[in-house]
């Protein structure tokens, strides 16, 4: 199954390539620097050798400033499948700015290009991105490999990492001696310049023989960081469980300790250990001047740790900066709506006072007898709809003539804004027009609205799991190694219950023997009459992927897939299913293959629905939302009256849907009183001993 999703990479990168001619003459321009030892240069005054200020004598090595950054998959009918092109612009003509010792999350819907701009960013297909800042990708998706340990995968990251240190060092000593030929040999601090460029040069110098020294031994200590276990050192990583192969992957960011740290949903399949580790891996990078770039749906990791906001754009194509985390990321975007909605209110105003004189002018031509006050009524009416048309963009804050095009367009809720004949719009209608969303109701962009079930069971619990206990070795016997034994556990209709636990403790396995899709080594399980089951588990994406990809060489879509599935249900049915799960008519048509992992992930939740289950098991499903898409997860959760049963690490959704926690520690299942913050509290205390 991985193969499959390196397929998607690779075919996500050879689209891109192909609407971005830049992007290949950058690539080889800066294999032709490597070979023959020279530096890249890239555009103009200012932004030559992958970025501004390098011309200047304020040399900045860690600045990333990158400008026109363009992101568009090409127009052609593999996205959609229906001969109607489907061409998607990401980025156009966006800027990206980058400054190190900052952690920067980067905040947009499912399916904008977060994981696409990271990944060209790695891959070095920006072009006039400095090619000499080493980098490294932590990927939302580890995929394992036959022939790699977790070793060997940390040595090889260190030696590309090494490579480019070496080349950023070489770039940075050059700059440096070119900054002491220009000092003045008259000036007073000339000494004290010339030592400190002298210690800098010494000091990167020194970098690169320590960065040779004791390498298994470094790698072995940043796997045991992260809480690998050291049997799994020499393992093929195909062979350990997704949260094991992503902390390998942040292991290897801990050791080599890259300039540009690029972490996407880093906090995926880890366990909540594994994300205090993650916490303290990305203050000792910005402490050591390192450059973050962070996607997450953990609100409280962002809130906690980043410095800046970055807001992709959907509808501007653009990158949007903000000072401070996500929150006041939020705090700021409410301002302006509100703002918005102030003015959409005032130009209202306006405007029916304005209307209101027309319509009296109008009267009082109707009711003259002299055709020269006819005239001069007339004229003044045309003048004053003419205002009316213009009414919203004559000044702007400063008090200046508005343009649309030096003020950023028409103002919101301007009549001129609105079609002909939409100008005689309530106010409430002038907002919606205005795209002003100021509803707590997740849009259908980002909905999960989660089919009701019908209520028989009463008391009647729908689940029984009795005196379980479950191993991975044949002959199940007692003596055999039990990952947990003796769990009970009751899932009566209509509640709410949260399985917590470290990787490795058993709590997939403990989902699957719930939703009947794996039989427990020992203990019984028993399901009521007629309830229907359905199981979203961390490769549900992958398997869905696997199933209808592997072999065929049609283009498969969200529409086609669900179809073929079920054949019972009409288009109509399965694209309304779609629909309520936020895949929009043309997200249903479009290839699977050009989905974002978020988009693949309520394709299947609507796969699931289409089952019409009474009991959901889900096993990590935030682990590709965006933080907006986990909201309105919570929203639909909120609402939905049928059994969940899930198992996750992000502390906010836990504590938003509710219900009651267990965890599985030491082999058993232990309820916890105080829920998951209790449960945090008692890691905190473990991990800062």
């Amino acid at each position: 199954m991985s193969s499959v999703g390196l397929d998607i990479t690779r075919a996500q990168h050879e689209s891109l390539d192909s609407t971005d001619a830049l992007a290949s003459v950058w690539s080889l321009a800066v294999q032709e620097a490597v070979e023959s030892g020279k530096t890249v240069s890239w555009g103009g005054r200012g932004r030559g050798r992958g970025g501004r200020d390098l011309s200047r004598k304020t040399f900045q090595p860690l600045d990333i400033t990158v400008e026109d950054v363009c992101l568009e998959y090409m127009n052609d009918t593999s996205l959609s499948g229906l001969g109607k092109g489907g061409s998607k612009v990401l980025l156009d003509n966006a800027y990206l700015k980058l400054l190190p010792g900052r952690v920067y999350t980067l905040v947009g819907r499912n399916g904008v290009g977060k994981s696409t701009l990271m990944k060209r960013i790695a891959a070095c297909k920006i072009p006039g991105f400095p090619p000499h800042i080493s980098s490294l990708l932590v990927q939302q998706e580890v995929f394992g490999h036959d022939e790699l340990t977790p070793i060997d995968i940390l040595l090889r990251n260190q030696e590309t990492i090494m490579k480019q240190s070496k080349e950023s060092n070489k770039f940075s000593i050059s700059q440096l001696e070119e900054e002491m030929d220009a000092l003045d040999l008259d000036a007073d601090d000339y000494q004290e310049s010339m030592e400190a460029i002298c210690n800098k040069i010494a000091e990167l110098e020194e970098s690169e023989d320590a960065e040779n020294d004791g390498l298994t031994e470094r790698a072995h200590e940043a796997l045991q960081f992260f809480g690998v276990p050291e049997s799994m050192f020499h393992k093929p990583t195909s062979q350990l469980s997704g949260g094991i192969r992503k902390k390998v992957s942040l292991a290897s960011a801990l050791m080599s300790r890259p300039q540009l740290l690029l972490l996407d949903e880093p906090t995926c399949h880890i366990d909540i250990g594994g994300i205090l580790q993650l916490r303290k891996l990305i203050a000792d990078c910005a402490q050591s001047n390192a450059t973050i770039v962070l996607t997450s749906h953990d609100v409280d990791l962002m809130n906690d740790v980043a410095t800046d906001t970055i807001h992709f754009d959907e509808k501007q194509h653009v990158l949007s900066y903000y000072s401070g985390n996500y929150r006041c990321f939020l705090k700021y975007r409410n301002e302006r709506l509100a703002h918005q909605m102030k003015q959409a209110g005032a130009l209202e105003k306006q405007r029916s006072a304005m209307v209101s004189t027309i319509d009296n002018l109008k009267k009082k031509s109707a009711r003259s007898d002299s055709r020269q006050a006819k005239k001069k009524i007339n004229k003044t009416i045309k003048s004053k709809t003419k205002k009316l048309e213009r009414h919203g963009v004559e000044k702007n804050e400063l008090g200046h003539r508005r343009t649309a095009q030096s003020d950023g367009g028409i103002r919101k809720g301007a009549i001129n804004g609105l079609p002909a004949e939409q100008r005689n719009m309530s106010h409430k209608k002038l907002l919606k027009a205005a795209e002003i969303n100021i509803g707590p109701v997740p849009d259908k962009a980002v909905q999960f609205d989660f089919e009701p079930v019908n209520c028989t069971w009463g008391d009647e619990p729908l689940v029984s799991v009795m005196d379980v206990g479950h191993s991975f070795d044949e002959g199940g016997d007692k003596g055999a190694d039990f990952i947990f034994d003796c769990v009970d556990l009751s899932v009566r209709e209509g509640t709410r219950t949260v399985i917590l636990g470290e990787n490795g403790s058993g709590k997939t396995s403990l989902l699957r023997i719930i939703s009947g899709e794996l039989s427990p080594t020992v203990g019984s399980v028993h399901f009521a009459s007629g309830v229907t089951v359905a199981h979203f588990h961390q490769h549900s994406v992958d398997e869905l992927m696997y199933d209808y990809e592997d072999g065929r060489n049609d283009v498969v879509t969200a529409l086609t897939l669900l179809s073929e599935r079920y054949p019972a249900k009409t288009e109509q049915d399965v694209r309304g299913m779609l629909t309520r799960f936020g895949l929009s008519p043309k997200q249903a048509d479009t290839n699977v293959r050009f989905l974002s992992g978020g988009e693949r992930c309520r394709l299947c939740m609507a796969d699931l629905m289409l089952q019409s289950p009474h009991l959901l098991v889900i096993d990590e499903l935030s682990n590709h939302l965006d933080v907006e898409s986990v909201d309105a997860l919570i929203y639909g959760l909120g609402r939905y009256n049928g059994t969940v049963v899930m198992a996750s690490h992000d502390a906010h959704l836990i504590r938003s849907v509710g219900g009651d926690a267990f965890v599985l520690f030491g082999g058993s299942l232990q309820r916890v009183e105080g829920g998951i913050d209790e449960y945090l509290k008692v890691f905190n205390q473990k991990y800062n001993r």
